[in-house]
């Protein structure tokens, strides 16, 4: 019968951890995260089910999660502790020949399979998972696929944030108008940061090819120190310069913009300006801009 146990920890509120299906893709199992709780979805030639329960585990720390098919029902246990039982009558998975065999598929799904499940989901999962004991085999398959993967590798300590490893970046669309007058607008950003390279966009306003608005991490020539800076196009129109940023410590980091004056705040440090260039940016403002964490497209 189906059995998988593992160490997960994530902080993220949904996504597929687990998803195994028969060769001819006429049963599955699907094991995964909706507001932080277990969620359980199956289909069998019985029919299907879904069904959640235990409490909340996105809260960044390990948990030892099991899932196993029982003769009458599916166990899903954490920290050893029953927290669902699933009645399932007939086996999950048909055997043959004297065998069990299913494909798995870790932290997403097939791309056909979307549609067919019980209650829709967002399979993408931010969450680490180890020690796994896949059909009482162990880590075999598991551990070879991972370790020729860099980007399959755990971070080895983790905390509420976002990171960007300096290849992807996330784009929003945000309004920065006031309700009141279309001609005034404001950006206010705080950030609280902790880098580990020494030069990079953290926040930056895109319009069609140009960057009107960018706020950066730039290397300074002294060793001990580096520079926030903020450019309009590309022109500096204010900077700071900080102790080295590349450490344990995090710094906050602060921009307020308006069409008038721009100012921008490291810790206790301010740096204000009232440069020309905020016209070119105010022309920006009146058109279309995207909104870019963690780098440039």
């Amino acid at each position: 019968r189906f059995t998988a146990e593992f160490d997960f920890r994530t902080y993220d509120a949904e996504g597929v951890i687990l998803y195994a299906e028969s060769l001819d893709n006429s049963a599955w199992i699907l094991l995964a995260l909706r507001d932080g709780k277990i969620e359980i979805q199956f289909k069998n030639e019985f029919g299907t089910k879904v069904t959640s329960g235990g409490k909340a585990i996105n809260d960044g720390l390990w948990h030892i999660v099991s899932v196993e098919e029982l003769e009458h029902s599916i166990s899903v246990k954490i920290a050893k502790e029953a927290v669902m039982s699933i009645n399932s009558p007939g086996t999950l998975f048909k055997q043959s020949q004297g065998f069990l065999e299913t494909k798995v598929y870790i932290a997403g799904l097939p791309r056909r399979v979307g549609g067919a499940l019980v209650k829709q989901i967002n399979p993408r999962l931010d969450g680490c998972i180890r020690a796994w004991n896949l059909m009482n085999q162990g880590h075999s398959g598991v551990n070879e696929v991972i370790q020729e993967k860099q980007s399959k590798h755990c971070l080895v300590a983790v905390g509420r944030g976002s990171f960007y490893p300096g290849t992807g970046m996330a784009a929003f669309q945000i309004n920065y108008n006031n309700l009141d007058s279309a001609e005034d607008w404001l950006i206010n950003v705080t950030l609280s940061i902790r880098p580990s390279t020494d030069t990079g966009v953290m926040f930056a306003l895109v319009s069609n090819e140009t960057v009107p608005l960018a706020l950066s991490i730039v290397d300074s020539n002294s060793s001990d120190s580096q520079k926030i800076t903020v450019t309009i196009g590309s022109i500096i129109v204010a900077q700071l310069e900080s102790k080295k940023l590349c450490t344990p410590r995090r710094v906050q980091v602060g921009l307020l913009v308006t069409k008038q004056e721009l100012e921008l705040a490291v810790d206790s440090h301010t740096d204000r300006s009232n440069s020309e260039q905020l016209s070119t940016l105010h022309q920006a403002m009146m058109a279309n801009v995207v909104t870019y964490l963690g780098g440039l497209p």
